[in-house]
């Protein structure tokens, strides 16, 4: 009942008289960067004479009031912005009490719409990262302070 499972009859032929052996490339660089695709080279062989023409028909029905030609010109020239810069001063922070004054203040800025939720959001998160990075370095700065007293202690007691 059990069969092997069995590669097709040519594989092992090409492989021993092919050009490639069995797990290398033909192409070990892989394709360059900024190579095109043969279709896209062909569709902007065939517009490069008319886009001049369809971006000012586009234009034209823009400023005729045609909505989607103009949400696709502001699409392509005024893309949505994914980040900005802020200017909040948050409370510095160095201790617990200080983490919980600067995520108070983030709470306070989005609901008086000086930040948006989402930008809230992200400086909740750096806070809450900076405040994981201020309890390992207090633990073990209060673990260092321990071992140095035992070991104090015991350097005490073997020396008496």
């Amino acid at each position: 009942m059990s069969e092997e499972i069995k590669s097709p009859e040519n594989t092992g032929q090409i492989q021993e008289k092919g050009r490639y052996k069995k797990g290398h490339s033909g192409n070990p660089n892989g394709k360059p960067k900024g190579a095109r695709n043969r279709s896209t080279l062909a569709a902007e062989a065939l517009l490069e004479g008319s886009l001049d023409k369809i971006c000012k028909k586009v234009e034209e029905e823009a400023l005729n009031g045609n909505m989607q030609a103009a949400k696709m010109i502001l699409e392509r020239f005024l893309p949505p912005r994914k980040d900005r810069c802020i200017k909040i001063d948050l409370p510095t922070i160095t201790t617990y009490s200080d983490v919980l004054k600067a995520v108070g203040f983030i709470v306070n800025a989005v609901g008086k719409g000086k930040i948006t939720p989402s930008e809230g959001e992200l400086l909740s998160r750096t806070v809450e990262s900076y405040s994981k990075a201020l309890e390992s370095y207090q633990l073990e700065s209060r673990l260092k302070s321990i071992e140095e007293s035992i070991n104090k202690k015991l350097n005490h007691e073997t020396h008496q």
